[in-house]
């Protein structure tokens, strides 16, 4: 997979969110492959990753920066199959003990 990220205040993302749920749908036998999550910096603003199978596809999310290491553990889903998430590792924040808190 191919991982990309961009700071958003609120839900300015919602476009590029639009985009991951067209990609997905115009090559869904690769489904598991298309994640899009975010991790909260502080209220208002987060960084949201999107994932892909080919580095081509990330041409098509402006503004986002290529990153090799992607947080484990997240906040919020926003695209993707729950179970491809949890077999590729990632974990959500509040079933973890510091987000049961």
């Amino acid at each position: 997979m191919f991982w990309a990220k961009r700071q958003f205040q609120w839900a300015q993302f919602a476009p590029y969110q639009d985009c991951m749920e067209k990609l997905l749908m115009a090559n869904a036998t690769r489904y598991r492959e298309f994640m899009m999550f975010m991790m909260e910096v502080r209220a208002g603003l987060a960084d949201v990753y999107v994932g892909v199978p080919t580095k081509e596809l990330l041409a098509v999310f402006d503004g986002f920066e290529p990153v090799a290491d992607v947080p484990k553990v997240i906040d919020t889903l926003l695209v993707a199959d729950v179970n491809a998430i949890k077999d590729a590792g990632f974990e959500f924040k509040h079933n973890t003990p510091a987000g049961r808190k």
